[in-house]
């Protein structure tokens, strides 16, 4: 519901503590026990906005996080020049987004996207998909001339990798045609994690090797060599889903069917920003964004400029995989020559330059998530809690790629979970 505050929909019941503190009437029986409520794994958005609304009504809550940092594939290189450069997730879209609370909230610095915002055309989807059609594939059989149809591959994969289902399902055939918007955080986009991340319990660098689920709770085995052990009642699991498909953490018993199903049954994209620094301004006074349009293998924009410049070259699907399957060197180039071409000039060789492969991350396993052709229940499926005490969270239990889904999803499970217990 835009506008509507994600940190003011607490719900849930429980006794106060001093101090005003709510804690769980489930929680009030083992005070003792050397447990918590409730373990987290994951501090990207969605991790941190589960832990953040449980602590805000008094669960005792733990966070293991693999990486050395929060935020997971918002991840943002304040080292690389004076511009902070977001080598993941890099814009709000639309002011509608809920992240603008978390923007407030921390005194963040925004700017707007000159360029790059939708103006598609709006497509006619009353008739509804077969279940196992691709989205292209149904865009034909309607007559949607393919000069209308959505430019998903420049955020993502081809039509042809879609389900039909899942785009009709949640109006995603017209998300590329709205007219919004597109901001980013000039300080750096993890300013915003502040807010969530503040007192919480985290334990960076702990990698989760093993959920067991036992007859009180959860028992989780964690740590570079596995030598630390958490426990606790519930679990919620902010994974992405290229680690649960490469099954880097282990289930004692195994996930029930339907669970490994929906596992297999969805996918992970592809992405890659090649970040450039000039000794000069390169693009033209005017739009930051170029080359927005479908068929494109880059998309250009412009994170500052003045004496020096910083220029994005972002590909995805099919052209970050071509990309990624060069030398990181041949990389830089071929993206360099593509913005040469769009400008139509000779550049000056760039100063500085940086990349993130999410695909070789090992916390990360491919960049973010869609729906394939048969997969439409997936998400679903996913998202049913496990014995009661396994959550998992996030993309795969959503289809929802954005900063501001990840954030709003983290309220909406523990905001279930408050209110069943």
């Amino acid at each position: 519901m835009p506008g509507i505050s994600r940190r003011t929909l607490m719900r849930g019941g429980g006794v106060l503590l001093g101090g005003g503190a709510l804690l769980p009437a489930a929680a009030c029986s083992r005070l003792s026990a050397p447990t918590w409520d409730v373990v987290v794994i994951g501090a990207g958005i969605t991790g941190l906005s589960a832990a953040r609304n449980l602590v805000d009504h008094g669960w005792s809550v733990v966070v293991l996080e693999a990486r050395d940092r929060i935020g997971g594939q918002l991840h943002t290189d304040h080292s690389f020049t004076s511009v902070p450069v977001e080598l993941g997730a890099g814009l709000i879209h639309g002011r509608d987004a809920y992240t603008w609370e978390l923007v407030e909230e921390s005194g963040a610095e925004t700017a707007r996207v000159r360029g790059g915002s939708g103006n598609g055309t709006r497509i006619d989807t009353d008739s509804p998909p077969l279940d196992f059609e691709d989205a292209a594939a149904y865009l034909r059989r309607t007559g949607v001339p393919e000069s209308d149809w959505p430019p998903v591959s420049i955020d993502n994969e081809p039509l042809d990798r879609w389900s039909a289902t899942w785009m009709h399902r949640h109006d995603l055939f017209d998300w590329w045609a709205a007219s919004r918007a597109n901001y980013r955080v000039v300080d750096g986009y993890d300013r915003v994690l502040e807010p969530l991340a503040d007192g919480l319990d985290l334990r960076l660098s702990t990698p989760v090797r093993e959920v067991r689920r036992i007859r009180s709770g959860v028992e989780l085995v964690a740590g570079p060599d596995g030598e630390e052990v958490f426990r606790a009642d519930h679990c919620v699991l902010a994974l992405p889903l290229g680690v649960l498909k490469a099954e880097d953490v282990r289930f004692d018993p195994p996930l029930p069917t339907s669970h490994r199903d929906a596992i297999r049954a969805l996918d992970t994209t592809d992405a890659l920003k090649l970040v450039y620094e000039f000794d000069r301004p390169v693009l033209p006074d005017g739009p930051d964004a170029l080359g927005w349009e479908p068929g494109s293998d880059f998309v250009f924009w412009r994170l500052s400029s003045g004496t020096s410049e910083v220029v994005v070259a972002w590909a995805s699907g099919p052209s970050a995989r071509d990309l990624l399957a060069r030398e990181e060197d041949e990389r830089f180039a071929i993206g360099l020559t593509a913005l040469s071409d769009v400008l139509g000039e000779d550049l000056p060789d760039p100063v500085a330059r940086t990349t993130h492969d999410w695909a070789a991350d090992r916390y990360s396993r491919g960049a973010y998530l869609y729906v394939p052709p048969g997969a439409h229940d997936a998400p679903a499926a996913l998202a049913a809690p496990v014995d009661g005490v396994l959550h998992f969270a996030g993309e795969p239990t959503t289809g929802e790629n954005t900063v501001e889904g990840g954030y709003a999803n983290g309220y909406d499970l523990t905001d279930q979970l408050i209110a069943e217990l």
